[in-house]
């Protein structure tokens, strides 16, 4: 006789703002049956008191899984600094592949595993965060059967990653507080679900990416169209995939942006050119004015490039200054 299959598997996501939300959803999430919980935070190198942290906070064990690790019920697996953290069947991969929306752990890799190979047994969690990781991650666990559970975005410190997660599902199961989201999953954790739902070609295609299994030019061209934009991180061409109301792209390498996290990501690249151009403009500067100096009889030619350059670094930091006074007023999304 085939076993039953229950709710017990948790895939949970956030970014700024996402660790006291988290903190809070443990302290109340005391299920009466076992799951395997799986925490993407956008974390760096540095963060390495994290899982003694959520510790404190949880009778589950805390623990930064190894590659091919078993998935255990009443654990809480946290993904390492700058390795996406996905399932197998039964077991647990750590890869670095790709960035997906600038990061490396991301949340979208870790919820398509749960689509995958989760399906009605996988509960995804959105928390706290800036742009929208997570959201695709979230339609993809909510197309195979599974559920979507949101922190409001009025509880959140950062609630863009909540308002996009909502706009991509549509209908949550539920958008509650981070504290009344870990009694919520208490309460459901180890109920009856229904038989797997096979995921779309695409989100295995997407999943095998991020696990660098199939980073290839010709599977980006079976997600979408080739779009005229480059891929802020390698310059390669990026391809643009429509997913119901969201817009992604992916590069030939496996680099994938939403279009939040695109626009956020060119807006870097803008910047830095914008203080190569300025640096390189300085120098330029410097050494005409020396020129100037070593070769008397054409000094004042000499001179006259060095005012050209020195003006251009007046417009560029002027430029800078504008951009940076544009950003500061923007609000948040």
């Amino acid at each position: 006789m085939t076993a039953a299959r229950s709710r017990d598997l948790i895939g949970i996501g956030g970014s700024a703002g996402a660790l006291p939300a988290l903190i809070e959803l443990l302290r109340k999430y005391r299920p009466e049956a076992g799951a395997s919980v799986l925490v993407v935070l956008h974390r760096s190198a540095e963060s390495e008191h994290l899982p003694k942290i959520l510790q404190r906070e949880t009778p589950l064990e805390v623990c930064e899984p190894k590659e091919g690790d078993a998935l255990r019920p009443n654990c809480l697996y946290l993904a390492s600094a700058d390795a996406h953290l996905t399932i197998g069947d039964g077991h647990l991969h750590l890869r670095r592949g790709p960035r997906e929306n600038n990061f490396r752990p991301a949340i979208d890799p870790l919820l398509r595993s749960l689509a995958v190979f989760g399906s009605t047994r996988s509960t995804a969690v959105i928390l706290s965060g800036h742009l929208d990781d997570g959201a695709a991650g979230a339609r993809a666990v909510a197309s195979t059967g599974g559920k979507v559970i949101v922190q409001d975005p009025a509880d959140a410190l950062s609630p863009s990653m909540p308002r996009a997660a909502i706009s991509a599902v549509g209908e949550p199961e539920t958008i509650r507080s981070a504290a009344a989201i870990g009694s919520y999953l208490s309460a459901v954790v180890g109920t009856p679900v229904g038989e797997a739902q096979e995921a779309d070609p695409s989100i295995r295609l997407e999943l095998m990416i991020a696990g660098l299994e199939k980073a290839k030019m010709r599977s980006e061209e079976r997600l979408g169209e080739l779009s005229p934009y480059n891929c802020p991180d390698c310059n390669g061409v990026l391809w643009e995939i429509e997913d119901g109301p969201l817009t992604r792209y992916r590069c030939h390498t496996g680099h994938a942006y939403s279009s939040e996290s695109l626009a956020s990501q060119q807006e870097v690249m803008l910047e830095r050119s914008l203080f190569e151009s300025l640096k390189s403009c300085r120098e330029r500067a410097r050494f005409v004015r020396e020129m100037a100096e070593r070769d008397p009889r054409n000094s004042s030619r000499w001179y006259s490039r060095a005012k050209g350059y020195e003006d251009d670094c007046v417009l560029l930091e002027e430029l800078i200054q504008a951009r940076q006074t544009r950003s500061d007023e923007r609000p948040e999304a």
